[in-house]
């Protein structure tokens, strides 16, 4: 009897023991929030030079580390697909965008334009480790309810699915024939009365955090959809840079060129990108459309620093509930500013935008605005890269990246380690300790992770995401790119290039303003040869005529 007691409290303490690890490996593994703001540029926030008011994330940037180097794709989805999948958007699904796929790609593999089952998502395989998995905000992956976030492996997420809508409770559409379409858990719903986007989505990803099972740690996905246009504020908020933006875009962009000079994130005699020719000098512009061209910079900035607002609030609230110190937080840019008018969006014009919108000075920024940022604009917030949002060159694929969390070391410190979207899946998965499948999950085939973990840079072990003999390739709409070590290679049709390939230094001409392809002739050739090799190997296929064309005045290239 005394053995059987001995043996049953034996097994007993066993059990509890086992159990007591098994919680405290669910507490000491890493929470990770991942935060991706939408089309904001690469100096608009304080820790990148930006004179927009970010008390939030400087102090993220003072206890994590910045990234100078980090890269997405051109435009909103393929850069979510490769996020999430940790592979090239042409294996993920996202070849192109699924409003502005071209007739010859309609159909082929990898343009579905949803998050394909080739892929698994980072969320799904933190789920099967035991996080509990959230999101909250834009999803942009598919609006289908079996391509949503519910059945990608997020257990609770709100998700907007398209691309962009109003801010505000109206749902009123981004441009024609783009009607939003909210769901929670997978279920259609109408957003709340009072919604504004970036406090709604904070609140939301706030509610779902609070909600998980006791001691499991959370995979937190917070997806602005600010400050992405139409360009929407609180009232309380409108007028909260009025003035600031009066001398102009020259005197701004200057002013953001000396900060990162000083700050170290561009060579000293970096020389910017020239302001587009059919955009005129800020003295050119009658004083009556001056005050417009302020305000739409007033009404961006206000958005940016909203989104900081709701970011402390969020900061503050892990705090309290003692979750902070051991949360992994990203934080990034999904691509760059974006330059287009609302009146460019497909199926779009400007009696369209007239018909349905109230644009008067005074109405700005308010419900039934429809206000873009603007190519000026998007330029400053690009400073001092080459173009924007949309294209292969630095203004469109070079975004802000800050970490902070458990595994960072040298807070405070900045990295010019170039590094891409796809290595976000990498790092998350070894923070929190959860392998990939590599090539097989659940009895289909999926892609391998092409992105790296960027964990021995946080923690101070490496220098480098990728050698010096690796290359990361772009395409998008037929516009692409290579990046080997400094070098890189960009094809532009004309007028944006020149309808070939054009070879630059990043670490001497970051604006990409000196075309060295007769000087390394060879480094070129080898360059299009890898770019022709990842052409099979993801499946692109060129729109017709091998790229998009449009009829706008750019300048010419060197």
């Amino acid at each position: 009897m005394k053995r059987r007691v001995f043996l049953a409290t034996f097994l007993c303490i066993g059990f509890i023991f086992n159990l007591s690890a098994l919680i405290a490996k669910e507490q000491t593994r890493p929470n990770i929030l991942l935060i991706v703001v939408d089309d904001m540029g690469y100096s608009d926030i304080g820790p990148f030079g930006g004179e927009i008011r970010t008390p939030s994330l400087d102090s993220l940037a003072k206890s994590g580390k910045i990234f100078t180097d980090f890269h997405t794709s051109v435009a909103c989805s393929p850069t979510r697909s490769m996020l999430l999948s940790g592979t090239d958007n042409h294996l993920a699904g996202m070849g192109n965008q699924a409003e502005a796929l071209f007739a010859n790609q309609i159909g082929e593999p990898g343009y579905e334009g949803h998050l394909n089952d080739r892929v698994v998502s980072v969320a799904t395989l933190l789920k099967d480790a035991g996080y509990s998995t959230f999101m909250s905000g834009k999803w942009h992956l598919g609006e289908e309810i079996e391509h949503g976030p519910y059945n990608r492996g997020f257990q609770k997420s709100y998700a907007l699915l398209q691309g962009g809508a109003s801010h505000f409770d109206t749902q009123w559409m981004m441009c024609a024939n783009y009607t939003p379409i909210y769901r929670e858990n997978g279920v259609r719903i109408h957003v709340p009365k009072g919604f504004y986007s970036s406090q709604f989505y904070t609140d939301k990803i706030i509610e779902y955090i609070d909600s998980r099972d006791a001691g499991k740690p959370f995979f937190a996905y917070l997806s602005f959809t600010a400050p992405h246009d139409p360009l929407h504020v609180p009232d309380e908020w409108l007028d909260k840079y009025k003035g600031r933006y009066d001398k102009g875009y020259e005197v701004l962009r200057k002013e953001r060129l000396n900060r990162l000079k000083k700050l170290g994130f561009i060579p000293p005699g970096t020389v910017p990108f020239p302001r587009l020719p059919m955009l005129p000098a800020w003295e050119m512009i009658p004083e009556k459309q001056r005050k417009i061209e302020a305000k739409r910079m007033e009404l961006y900035s206000a958005m940016i620093d909203n989104i900081d607002h709701h970011l402390g609030r969020l900061f503050r609230h892990l705090k309290m509930t003692g979750t902070y110190d051991n949360t992994l937080i990203i934080f990034f840019s999904d691509n760059g500013a974006n330059g287009n008018e609302m009146h460019q969006y497909p199926g779009t014009d400007k009696a369209w935008l007239d018909r349905n919108s109230d644009n008067r000075y005074e109405n700005m920024g308010r419900r039934f605005s429809r206000v873009a940022q603007g190519p000026a604009w998007a330029q400053v917030s690009m400073t001092p890269f080459r173009l924007f949002k949309g294209f292969t060159t630095e203004g469109g694929i070079r975004s802000p990246l800050i970490i902070s969390g458990p595994g960072v070391t040298n807070q405070g410190t900045h990295s010019d380690a170039f590094a891409h979207v796809m290595d976000i899946t990498a790092t998350i998965l070894d923070a929190a300790g959860v392998d990939h499948p590599g090539t097989s999950y659940n009895g289909r085939r999926i892609e391998p992770l092409r992105g790296r973990s960027m964990m021995k840079v946080l923690n101070g072990k490496s220098d480098f995401v990728y050698d010096n003999d690796t290359a990361v390739n772009w395409e998008l709409l037929g516009f692409r790119a290579v990046r080997k070590a400094d070098f890189k290679l960009v094809w532009l049709p004309i007028p944006f290039g020149n309808d070939d390939w054009q070879l630059y230094d990043l670490s001497k001409d970051p604006a990409e303003l000196i075309d060295l392809s007769k000087e390394h002739q060879k480094l070129r050739k080898k360059m299009i040869d890898i770019w022709n090799q990842y052409s099979k190997e993801v499946g692109v296929v060129l729109p017709p005529g091998g790229a998009m064309r449009m009829d706008i005045n750019l300048p010419p290239t060197q």
